[in-house]
């Protein structure tokens, strides 16, 4: 497990990065507590094994940081979490007692102008929007990585990351979570530069190994490449999102030739009353049989959230229309209202849900349509550091849901976060 294994590196990185004049340490603690309580009347689109289920989860996760010089870091982020009141199974991120979820040593190498950063050990990586990488802020317990990233970084919007990585796995005891890169593990080169006019451009590739993969059900493994581009804007009132995704390799001798394209744009006013916001999200998402080329496309470590509060289905084999509006009666309110209209991409494909698993077989009457799901969430920061949400979502169910025994789904969010 390499963050275990981290105190190898640490003298190294010490060595390389300390110079210039003595500082004495500083240390810093921040961290936050959540309780959140959900519920859902149509459980996995009614797909699952249980119906109706809900129930409170509470995590506790404190980051502690040693700087001793600009140029040197240790860090070390403890995590804690319990679910009440479930009845359908547990899953992975839904408990853990106490335990690591970051262990890392970070060195700065000054390089004229700019700089080059190296990080050794557990970590929570988190690129671009969390299409492909995120840190499933959603669950009860974050992801992390196992992973040695190497960054050059002339400022904060003018950075290329290069790393490898392993996904940690959450098991329900105390300091037992580890890796398992002879499983699974992944490699990538994410770079973002200023293009001019308030905008940005990603480009990155991301390999992936699954000796495990759900497209391998035979035995096999998986080998997935994943090239692609993001345009975005961080300034207002112009909004900006876009992303083109391209992916092939091979699964259990199937090749992969899959994709997906996201739009997102939209426009803040800026002087007018609530400040609205009006934006537009759409995607395309391939899909396919389960003979010949493999198009399905796997959406890696994404976000739980991606479509809206609920979560239901995996940025697999989906076409998703959603136009949304953002209202902030006060600057420290926010209420979002949006729509999203979904179909499969193929209707020979199936419906998946997060963390890509199989819900439901393909359409047998080749329908697509899966539903219109109407979200709205208010998110209140009482004062600094203290917030509330509260989000609901209806996904009323379309044809493709329902003819293979989907059902309409209600889910109901309320989280109160106090950071420290």
């Amino acid at each position: 497990m390499i963050a275990l294994r981290i105190s190898a590196i640490i003298p190294v990185l010490a060595s390389l990065c300390h110079g210039g004049t003595k500082e004495e340490p500083r240390w810093s603690i921040d961290g936050h507590a959540r309780t959140m309580y959900e519920s859902y009347r149509g459980l996995d689109l009614g797909l699952g094994p249980v119906e109706d289920d809900d129930w409170v989860h509470q995590r506790v996760q404190a980051m502690f940081s040693w700087r001793p010089a600009d140029s040197f870091q240790l860090g070390a982020e403890l995590t804690w979490g319990h679910m009440w009141g479930r009845e359908s199974p547990l899953g992975p991120p839904d408990e853990d007692d106490l335990d690591l979820l970051q262990l890392f040593a970070t060195g700065r190498i000054p390089l004229g102008d700019d700089l080059l950063e190296i990080q050794a050990g557990r970590q929570t990586l988190y690129y671009g929007s969390g299409r492909l990488l995120a840190s499933r802020e959603g669950a009860n317990q974050r992801l992390a990585h196992d992973a040695l990233r190497v960054s050059w970084q002339r400022d904060e919007h003018h950075r290329v990351d290069a790393f490898i990585a392993s996904p940690v796995a959450v098991e329900p005891g105390a300091f037992d979570n580890e890796s398992r890169p002879g499983d699974i593990r992944f490699w990538s080169i994410y770079s973002v530069m200023p293009v001019g006019g308030g905008n940005f451009l990603d480009l990155y590739y991301i390999g992936l190994r699954d000796e495990d993969s759900i497209f391998a059900e035979s035995g096999g493994h998986e080998t997935r490449h994943t090239v692609g581009a993001r345009w975005w804007r961080d300034s207002e009132p112009v909004l900006l999102n876009t992303e083109l995704i391209f992916q092939f390799g091979e699964a259990a001798g199937r090749d992969i030739i899959a994709g997906a394209a996201s739009l997102g744009t939209g426009y803040v006013f800026v002087g007018a009353p609530w400040r609205p916001s009006l934006q537009l999200r759409a995607d395309a998402i391939s899909g396919g049989d389960d003979t010949g080329t493999l198009h399905t496309f796997h959406p890696l470590f994404q976000a739980n959230n991606y479509f809206n509060e609920g979560g239901f289905l995996s940025p697999s084999n989906l076409y998703n229309l959603n136009p949304l509006v953002s209202l902030k009666p006060r600057e420290n309110v926010e209420l979002t209202l949006g729509v999203n209209f979904q179909w499969r991409f193929s209707p020979d494909d199936a419906v998946y849900g997060p963390p890509l698993q199989r819900l439901g077989g393909p359409a047998p009457d080749g329908e697509r349509y899966l539903g219109t799901a109407f979200n709205a969430s208010v998110a209140w920061e009482v004062v600094q550091g203290t917030s509330v949400f509260v989000g609901y979502t209806h996904h009323d169910a379309g044809p493709s849901l329902r003819s293979v025994g989907g059902s309409s789904v209600d889910y109901f969010q309320a989280s109160f976060r106090q950071e420290f």
